[in-house]
Protein backbone atom coordinates (compact mmCIF):
# COMPACT_ATOMS: atom_id res chain seq x y z
CA UNK A 1 0.00 0.00 0.00
CA UNK A 2 2.75 2.15 0.77
CA UNK A 3 3.87 2.59 -2.86
CA UNK A 4 0.65 3.32 -4.14
CA UNK A 5 0.92 6.19 -2.22
CA UNK A 6 3.85 6.74 -3.51
CA UNK A 7 3.23 6.67 -6.54
CA UNK A 8 0.47 8.88 -6.37
CA UNK A 9 0.87 13.12 -6.97
CA UNK A 10 -0.93 15.61 -5.11
CA UNK A 11 -2.18 18.79 -6.33
CA UNK A 12 -4.77 21.12 -6.73
CA UNK A 13 -7.07 20.57 -10.18
CA UNK A 14 -5.85 22.56 -12.48
CA UNK A 15 -8.89 23.05 -15.00
CA UNK A 16 -12.78 23.00 -15.03
CA UNK A 17 -12.28 20.05 -17.82
CA UNK A 18 -9.85 18.47 -15.00
CA UNK A 19 -12.56 19.14 -12.14
CA UNK A 20 -15.09 17.01 -14.53
CA UNK A 21 -13.34 13.97 -12.83
CA UNK A 22 -14.92 14.45 -9.46
CA UNK A 23 -18.10 13.06 -10.03
CA UNK A 24 -16.96 9.56 -11.25
CA UNK A 25 -15.08 10.12 -7.55
CA UNK A 26 -18.25 10.64 -5.44
CA UNK A 27 -20.02 8.00 -7.22
CA UNK A 28 -17.53 5.35 -6.79
CA UNK A 29 -16.98 6.32 -3.00
CA UNK A 30 -20.37 7.12 -1.44
CA UNK A 31 -23.15 6.06 -4.41
CA UNK A 32 -23.82 9.94 -4.48
CA UNK A 33 -25.03 12.97 -7.35
CA UNK A 34 -22.03 14.66 -8.38
CA UNK A 35 -21.46 18.35 -6.94
CA UNK A 36 -21.79 20.57 -10.12
CA UNK A 37 -18.47 21.56 -11.70
CA UNK A 38 -19.23 24.92 -11.65
CA UNK A 39 -20.16 24.51 -7.69
CA UNK A 40 -16.66 23.49 -7.53
CA UNK A 41 -14.71 26.21 -10.00
CA UNK A 42 -16.91 28.75 -8.03
CA UNK A 43 -15.71 27.63 -4.42
CA UNK A 44 -11.55 27.47 -5.52
CA UNK A 45 -12.20 30.79 -7.01
CA UNK A 46 -13.11 32.25 -3.59
CA UNK A 47 -10.86 30.82 -0.45
CA UNK A 48 -11.67 27.16 -1.32
CA UNK A 49 -9.42 24.37 -1.87
CA UNK A 50 -9.73 21.24 -4.24
CA UNK A 51 -7.09 18.49 -4.60
CA UNK A 52 -6.89 15.68 -6.41
CA UNK A 53 -4.51 12.47 -5.80
CA UNK A 54 -3.36 11.78 -9.12
CA UNK A 55 -2.36 8.30 -10.72
CA UNK A 56 -0.76 9.56 -14.18
CA UNK A 57 -3.67 11.96 -15.37
CA UNK A 58 -6.41 9.81 -13.13
CA UNK A 59 -7.89 11.59 -10.39
CA UNK A 60 -7.97 8.58 -7.55
CA UNK A 61 -9.02 10.53 -4.69
CA UNK A 62 -10.25 14.33 -3.76
CA UNK A 63 -10.86 17.10 -1.03
CA UNK A 64 -13.13 19.61 -1.54
CA UNK A 65 -13.26 22.54 0.82
CA UNK A 66 -14.75 26.09 0.57
CA UNK A 67 -14.57 29.11 3.10
CA UNK A 68 -16.70 29.21 5.71
CA UNK A 69 -17.60 31.92 8.57
CA UNK A 70 -19.32 31.63 11.95
CA UNK A 71 -19.91 34.96 12.96
CA UNK A 72 -16.65 35.51 14.92
CA UNK A 73 -14.25 34.67 11.94
CA UNK A 74 -13.06 32.57 8.66
CA UNK A 75 -12.23 29.26 9.12
CA UNK A 76 -11.78 26.43 5.60
CA UNK A 77 -14.77 24.59 5.61
CA UNK A 78 -13.23 20.74 4.81
CA UNK A 79 -16.61 19.61 3.15
CA UNK A 80 -15.54 15.84 0.95
CA UNK A 81 -12.43 13.32 1.21
CA UNK A 82 -13.04 10.61 -1.06
CA UNK A 83 -10.52 7.56 -2.02
CA UNK A 84 -11.08 5.38 -4.29
CA UNK A 85 -10.68 1.68 -2.54
CA UNK A 86 -7.86 0.53 -4.35
CA UNK A 87 -5.98 3.34 -2.79
CA UNK A 88 -7.14 3.92 0.81
CA UNK A 89 -4.89 2.25 3.64
CA UNK A 90 -1.97 3.24 2.26
CA UNK A 91 -1.59 6.98 3.98
CA UNK A 92 -3.01 8.71 1.15
CA UNK A 93 -5.71 10.48 3.20
CA UNK A 94 -3.26 11.81 5.90
CA UNK A 95 -1.10 13.27 3.00
CA UNK A 96 -3.26 14.98 1.30
CA UNK A 97 -4.87 16.66 4.78
CA UNK A 98 -1.24 17.81 5.00
CA UNK A 99 -1.30 19.18 1.57
CA UNK A 100 -4.41 21.10 2.63
CA UNK A 101 -2.85 22.65 5.44
CA UNK A 102 -0.05 24.15 4.07
CA UNK A 103 -2.46 25.68 0.64
CA UNK A 104 -4.54 27.03 3.62
CA UNK A 105 -1.82 28.49 5.66
CA UNK A 106 -0.47 30.11 2.95
CA UNK A 107 -4.48 31.55 1.79
CA UNK A 108 -3.99 32.92 5.65
CA UNK A 109 -6.24 30.40 7.18
CA UNK A 110 -5.56 29.40 10.92
CA UNK A 111 -8.63 26.97 11.43
CA UNK A 112 -9.98 24.07 9.43
CA UNK A 113 -13.34 22.56 10.41
CA UNK A 114 -14.63 19.32 9.48
CA UNK A 115 -17.45 16.76 10.72
CA UNK A 116 -17.40 12.64 10.46
CA UNK A 117 -19.41 10.06 11.93
CA UNK A 118 -18.30 9.73 15.24
CA UNK A 119 -18.99 5.96 15.36
CA UNK A 120 -16.07 6.24 12.64
CA UNK A 121 -13.25 5.46 14.48
CA UNK A 122 -10.72 4.60 11.90
CA UNK A 123 -11.58 7.96 10.58
CA UNK A 124 -11.16 9.43 14.35
CA UNK A 125 -7.90 8.05 14.41
CA UNK A 126 -6.70 9.50 11.12
CA UNK A 127 -8.57 13.38 12.33
CA UNK A 128 -7.34 13.00 15.90
CA UNK A 129 -5.02 11.31 17.10
CA UNK A 130 -3.08 11.49 13.74
CA UNK A 131 -3.54 15.01 12.37
CA UNK A 132 -4.04 16.24 15.67
CA UNK A 133 -7.98 17.38 15.58
CA UNK A 134 -9.96 18.04 18.51
CA UNK A 135 -13.94 17.58 19.17
CA UNK A 136 -15.75 19.44 21.23
CA UNK A 137 -19.17 20.01 19.50
CA UNK A 138 -21.90 16.93 18.70
CA UNK A 139 -24.02 17.52 15.83
CA UNK A 140 -27.18 15.64 16.20
CA UNK A 141 -28.93 14.24 13.11
CA UNK A 142 -26.66 16.69 11.31
CA UNK A 143 -27.88 16.12 7.47
CA UNK A 144 -31.15 14.55 8.24
CA UNK A 145 -31.68 11.21 6.37
CA UNK A 146 -29.17 10.21 3.73
CA UNK A 147 -29.71 7.01 1.67
CA UNK A 148 -25.96 6.80 0.60
CA UNK A 149 -24.24 3.59 0.58
CA UNK A 150 -22.57 5.11 4.24
CA UNK A 151 -24.91 6.86 6.10
CA UNK A 152 -28.58 5.16 4.98
CA UNK A 153 -30.62 3.46 8.25
CA UNK A 154 -29.01 5.96 10.93
CA UNK A 155 -29.48 9.75 11.98
CA UNK A 156 -26.72 11.60 10.53
CA UNK A 157 -25.02 12.50 13.70
CA UNK A 158 -21.69 14.16 13.67
CA UNK A 159 -18.64 15.01 15.40
CA UNK A 160 -17.48 18.81 14.45
CA UNK A 161 -13.58 18.54 14.40
CA UNK A 162 -11.21 21.99 15.31
CA UNK A 163 -8.25 21.45 12.94
CA UNK A 164 -6.37 24.49 14.34
CA UNK A 165 -3.41 24.50 11.79
CA UNK A 166 -0.69 26.72 12.96
CA UNK A 167 -0.03 24.98 16.42
CA UNK A 168 2.32 22.42 17.38
CA UNK A 169 -0.12 19.61 18.14
CA UNK A 170 -0.63 20.11 13.74
CA UNK A 171 2.71 21.28 12.74
CA UNK A 172 4.82 19.23 15.07
CA UNK A 173 2.74 16.59 15.73
CA UNK A 174 3.02 17.57 19.86
CA UNK A 175 0.51 15.80 21.60
CA UNK A 176 -0.05 16.32 25.63
CA UNK A 177 1.44 14.27 27.62
CA UNK A 178 -0.93 11.20 28.47
CA UNK A 179 -2.96 10.92 30.98
CA UNK A 180 -4.58 7.73 33.18
CA UNK A 181 -7.94 7.82 31.55
CA UNK A 182 -10.67 6.31 33.80
CA UNK A 183 -12.70 2.99 32.00
CA UNK A 184 -16.29 3.59 33.63
CA UNK A 185 -18.11 1.63 30.26
CA UNK A 186 -17.68 -1.87 29.53
CA UNK A 187 -18.75 -3.43 26.33
CA UNK A 188 -20.12 -7.46 25.50
CA UNK A 189 -20.34 -9.69 22.50
CA UNK A 190 -23.15 -10.55 20.53
CA UNK A 191 -23.31 -13.93 19.04
CA UNK A 192 -22.43 -12.77 16.01
CA UNK A 193 -19.13 -11.41 17.41
CA UNK A 194 -20.83 -7.79 17.51
CA UNK A 195 -19.72 -5.71 20.17
CA UNK A 196 -22.28 -4.03 22.53
CA UNK A 197 -21.61 -1.29 24.71
CA UNK A 198 -22.67 -1.77 28.60
CA UNK A 199 -23.66 1.86 30.33
CA UNK A 200 -26.69 0.72 32.29
CA UNK A 201 -24.60 1.46 35.45
CA UNK A 202 -22.03 3.43 34.73
CA UNK A 203 -21.47 6.97 35.21
CA UNK A 204 -19.88 9.90 33.51
CA UNK A 205 -16.51 10.64 35.49
CA UNK A 206 -15.60 14.34 36.86
CA UNK A 207 -11.98 13.17 36.78
CA UNK A 208 -9.02 15.08 34.28
CA UNK A 209 -9.78 11.87 31.18
CA UNK A 210 -12.00 9.01 30.30
CA UNK A 211 -12.45 6.73 27.95
CA UNK A 212 -15.46 5.74 25.95
CA UNK A 213 -15.31 2.24 23.83
CA UNK A 214 -16.39 2.76 20.19
CA UNK A 215 -16.69 -0.08 17.62
CA UNK A 216 -13.84 -0.28 15.33
CA UNK A 217 -15.45 -1.52 12.71
CA UNK A 218 -18.97 0.02 12.42
CA UNK A 219 -20.55 -0.28 9.22
CA UNK A 220 -19.78 -3.84 9.54
CA UNK A 221 -21.99 -3.53 12.48
CA UNK A 222 -24.78 -1.28 10.09
CA UNK A 223 -24.71 -4.33 7.92
CA UNK A 224 -24.87 -7.47 10.08
CA UNK A 225 -27.04 -6.01 13.25
CA UNK A 226 -29.30 -2.79 12.01
CA UNK A 227 -30.76 -2.42 15.54
CA UNK A 228 -27.12 -2.62 17.54
CA UNK A 229 -25.83 0.18 15.13
CA UNK A 230 -28.84 2.17 16.26
CA UNK A 231 -27.88 1.43 20.27
CA UNK A 232 -24.78 2.12 19.51
CA UNK A 233 -25.47 5.77 17.99
CA UNK A 234 -28.29 6.66 20.91
CA UNK A 235 -26.01 5.29 23.57
CA UNK A 236 -22.71 7.03 22.55
CA UNK A 237 -24.73 10.18 21.61
CA UNK A 238 -25.54 10.72 25.02
CA UNK A 239 -22.33 10.22 26.74
CA UNK A 240 -20.51 12.76 23.84
CA UNK A 241 -23.50 15.49 24.51
CA UNK A 242 -23.11 15.71 28.14
CA UNK A 243 -19.72 15.23 28.52
CA UNK A 244 -18.85 17.86 26.37
CA UNK A 245 -21.35 20.04 28.09
CA UNK A 246 -19.32 19.41 31.19
CA UNK A 247 -16.13 21.00 29.40
CA UNK A 248 -14.58 17.96 27.89
CA UNK A 249 -12.91 17.45 24.55
CA UNK A 250 -12.23 14.27 22.42
CA UNK A 251 -8.50 14.44 22.57
CA UNK A 252 -6.65 11.45 21.34
CA UNK A 253 -7.53 7.63 20.04
CA UNK A 254 -6.41 4.99 21.23
CA UNK A 255 -7.15 1.16 19.18
CA UNK A 256 -7.34 -1.28 22.43
CA UNK A 257 -8.72 -4.76 20.50
CA UNK A 258 -9.77 -6.13 16.98
CA UNK A 259 -13.35 -4.97 18.16
CA UNK A 260 -12.79 -2.12 19.93
CA UNK A 261 -11.14 1.57 20.07
CA UNK A 262 -10.99 4.29 22.61
CA UNK A 263 -11.54 7.79 22.62
CA UNK A 264 -10.00 9.60 25.23
CA UNK A 265 -12.33 12.82 26.54
CA UNK A 266 -10.19 15.34 28.55
CA UNK A 267 -11.26 17.97 30.41
CA UNK A 268 -10.42 21.03 28.47
CA UNK A 269 -8.71 23.10 30.48
CA UNK A 270 -5.99 20.50 30.19
CA UNK A 271 -5.54 20.57 26.96
CA UNK A 272 -3.41 22.86 25.39
CA UNK A 273 -4.32 24.34 21.98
Amino acid sequence: MEGVARKTVIRPFASKEEMSQVAALEQAVWGMDPTPVHQLFTAVKNGGILLGAFDGGRAVGFQYSFAGFDGKGAYLCSHMLGILPEYRHSGLGADMKRVQADIARDLGYDLVRWTFDPLESRNAYLNIHKLGGVVGTYLENCYGEMNDALNAGLPTDRFEVDWRIREARVTEGKRPAPYDAERPFRTGVTPDAFPVLETEHAKLPDGPAFAVPVPADFQAIKKGDAALALDWRMKTRELFVRSFGNGYVLEDVRRKDERINEYILKKQDTVPF
